[in-house]
């Protein structure tokens, strides 16, 4: 895993990022696809209310104008079918959806706009009417002349008689949808209700009414007439629901992305590292550096930490590299000075004299412009004369040989001491050796692992303390983690041990503390 994937991983954890997004996105998917339904079942439910208002409006006002035109021709009652004929039959031919006019009286049709003079009693084939009232209307299935056509029959008695009046007789399979259809109602059906029965647009026939759907309609009554009319359409169709989970489901796609890429965007690694600098989240952690000879603390190695708000501690050598690679190494490392410095102030009377006061410099801070004012700020911010300051300088990030020599050289007329750490990890260690004076020699924890152990790193760092003795550098071993590693070091000549054995990276206050009871303690031992 690269540099910049770790980092990603531990700092920014795209997978909680990829799981929250799409939470976010499927409460949103829901949400939306739940108001949206919501807002067209409204909406249906509306329209369907005006168009059913609308459509008996309509039938009112038809009826009405058929009850005044009734009302005229009942005044014709009282004349001989041969002389008003030609009036009737012209009544018919302009009310619109009328088959039929019939006079009645006496109980009698005597006269018909279709067949003329007629003779018959008006309850022949008109059972369900009832002609003691002022106005009476039913549905029936077809009359004697057209037995196979659904009708609505309308009985409408003279003023002060008793069975003289008018029938109507309108033709249905015109009616309704000159009725009731309206233009961009978008409903499927409709159903027109009189008394027990009912005729719906989808068939011919008459059905009883409870035989009807009972769901799915919108209901009005006809004021003043025993009508009702359903429009039947359900609020949510499949092609709305269809529409509205493709929309939706795309929309939630959208969004899935968009919370992903702010996440990642919001949270931005660069970001994040400048973010925890303003916000204090980066601390340094002091390791005791023990000399091996007196087996006192006379030094610490400051280690910079960074607890992240969300991810909790994030490795060093992780976002160290990170910020290497993309240049925030200055900032971090200015910051930790600052850090060091302060602390400084803590620490200058635990060591019987200047005590070795370690910090990493990565070799891209030394090639900037400002290196040398940061290492000045430094140093003028530490208390006089109590620390020796150590930088330790990892080898492997040094490659303009040239240029170091130049710094290493400013750095020691400053009385700054350096060491070369993490050595024979890289691959020029000999060339380091050979063209810099170095002060100090930092023995990897991979070497020190393999001691007494038959790997074939364990000859190398044989080779390599060897190297040191004729060179006359001091060494510092890091990693020690038990007494055998410990005596051997000792016995091999290394100058300082560092590592979990005596005690792991600790913050001000605990450190304090330990050095003096770690020293009090070793002093006690050798008397």
């Amino acid at each position: 895993m690269g540099l910049k994937t770790a980092l990603t991983h531990t700092v920014l954890p795209k997978r909680r990022y990829l799981k929250r997004s799409i939470l976010f996105s499927a409460l949103f998917f829901i949400l939306f696809t739940a108001v949206t339904l919501t807002v067209i079942k409204t909406n249906t439910l509306r329209e369907q209310e005006q168009i059913a208002q609308r459509t008996a409006r309509y039938a009112a006002n038809y009826l009405h104008q058929l009850s005044d035109t009734m009302g005229k021709i009942a005044l014709l009652t009282d004349e001989p079918c041969n002389s008003i004929a030609g009036e009737l039959n012209r009544d018919a031919a302009f009310s619109v959806g009328v088959r039929d006019f019939q006079l009645v009286r006496d109980g009698m049709v005597f006269c018909s706009s279709a067949s003329g003079n007629q003779n018959i009693p008006a309850n022949s084939s008109l059972h369900d009417i009832d002609f003691d009232k002022t106005m009476s209307i039913n549905l029936q299935m077809g009359t004697p002349a057209v037995p196979n056509r659904a009708v609505i029959i309308v009985w409408q008695r003279n003023p002060g008689a008793s069975n003289d009046g008018v029938i109507a007789t309108l033709e249905l399979t015109l009616s309704p949808y000159m009725l009731f259809a309206q233009p961009g109602s978008g409903y499927r059906g409709f159903a027109l209700l009189v008394g027990d029965s009912a005729l719906i647009s989808a068939q011919d026939q008459l059905i009883p009414v409870s035989k009807l759907p009972h769901s799915h309609f919108t209901e009005a009554r006809i004021e003043g007439y025993p009508f009702t009319v359903r429009l039947y359409s359900p609020t949510l169709t499949g092609d709305s629901v269809l529409f509205t989970l493709s929309g939706g489901l795309l929309l939630s796609l959208m969004v899935c992305a968009l919370i992903y890429h702010s996440l990642l965007n919001r949270h931005n690694v660069e970001r994040e590292i400048l973010r925890g600098l303003k916000n204090k989240e980066f601390f340094v952690e002091y390791q005791p550096v023990i000399d091996s000879k007196t087996l006192k603390v006379t030094g610490v190695e400051a280690l910079l930490r960074w607890q992240h708000p969300i991810e909790g501690r994030i490795p060093p050598d992780v976002f160290i590299a990170y910020a290497e690679n993309q240049g925030l190494i200055v900032e971090l490392t200015r910051h930790m000075m600052i850090l060091v410095a302060q602390d400084a102030h803590k620490m200058q009377h635990v060591f019987a004299e200047p005590g070795k006061l370690s910090i990493n410099i990565s070799p891209h801070h030394m090639e900037k412009v400002s290196f040398h004012d940061d290492v000045m700020n430094f140093i003028e911010a530490l208390p006089e004369n109590a620390f020796q300051v150590v930088f330790e300088i990892t080898e492997r990030g040094m490659i303009d040989t040239e240029g170091a020599l130049r710094e290493f050289n400013w750095l020691r007329r400053h009385k700054i001491e350096i060491a070369i750490d993490d050595f024979g990890t890289g691959h020029s260690a000999l060339i380091y050796l050979e063209k810099f004076t170095l002060d100090y020699l930092k023995i990897d924890r991979g070497f020190v692992m393999s001691i007494d152990q038959k790997t074939l790193i364990a000859p190398v760092l044989d080779t390599v303390l060897k190297l040191t003795e004729e060179l006359k550098l001091k060494t510092v071993a890091e990693g020690v983690e038990t007494q055998q590693q410990a005596e051997y070091l000792r016995n091999h000549g290394v100058t300082y041990l560092q590592g979990y054995l005596y005690s792991k990276p600790l913050g001000i206050p605990v450190l304090l503390d330990f050095i003096r009871d770690f020293n009090e303690k070793e002093s006690t031992y050798h008397i």
